[in-house]
């Protein structure tokens, strides 16, 4: 079972290392590890009113974070060595269950408090509400069932969002597109002839 421990520290501790001297939360694993699990709110399509359209709000579970396994393998393998050297008298099945419990709970602690920083960062740049009714140019295009990339000039900077739409039409790169809802980092656009349309309904 030593073994084990040892692996785990090794394997999670070199992860926990990069991520430190990359500030933390600069290694990101997430984006290519964490599955998509989305609340979504689709847009009124019965209003006219242009700002009904809310966006997808994200299920995040610390268990599918690479930062959880990561963490967590790291602090399960510390604490079953440091047990089973300083204690030796705890058979082994109480130090892995001790140590599976300390993982679990470091895994959970640090991912949550990651993914929160990370989420964080946009939102302390601008609030969601100063982004709704802004143009922005796309940049990966997309349609109704998938997702691309738009860049938007906002309070004299650069930010890019994540961009979706429930327009059967596809947005192409350099094409203008108008923010109707903004969440984590992800933006709910709208065309230039949907806009129209909708303001011509509204008068």
């Amino acid at each position: 079972m030593e073994s084990a421990y040892i692996f785990c520290l090794i394997i999670g501790g070199a992860f926990v290392a990069l991520s430190v001297f990359a500030g933390l939360d600069g290694v990101d694993f997430d984006q290519d590890f964490d599955p998509d699990f989305e609340v979504v709110d689709r847009p009124n399509k019965k209003t006219n009113t242009l700002f009904n359209s809310r966006p997808r709000r994200r299920l995040w579970l610390p268990l599918f974070s690479f930062k959880f396994w990561t963490f967590g393998s790291c602090f399960f393998g510390l604490t079953g060595i440091l047990l089973s050297y300083s204690s030796p008298t705890l058979s082994p099945t109480i130090v892995a269950i001790i140590s599976i419990i300390v993982g679990i709970l470091c895994g959970t602690i640090m991912a949550w408090v990651l993914h929160t920083l990370k989420h964080n960062q946009v939102d302390s740049l601008v609030r969601s509400a100063d982004l709704v009714g802004l143009s922005g140019t796309v940049e990966i295009p997309f349609d109704k069932d998938s997702r691309g990339k738009i860049r938007v000039n906002v309070k004299e900077s650069i930010v890019e969002f994540i961009a979706f739409t429930e327009e059967s039409r596809e947005f192409h790169q350099g094409e203008i597109a108008f923010i109707v809802g903004v969440e984590n980092n992800r933006a709910w656009v709208i065309s230039e002839d949907c806009l129209a349309k909708l303001s011509e309904d509204k008068s």
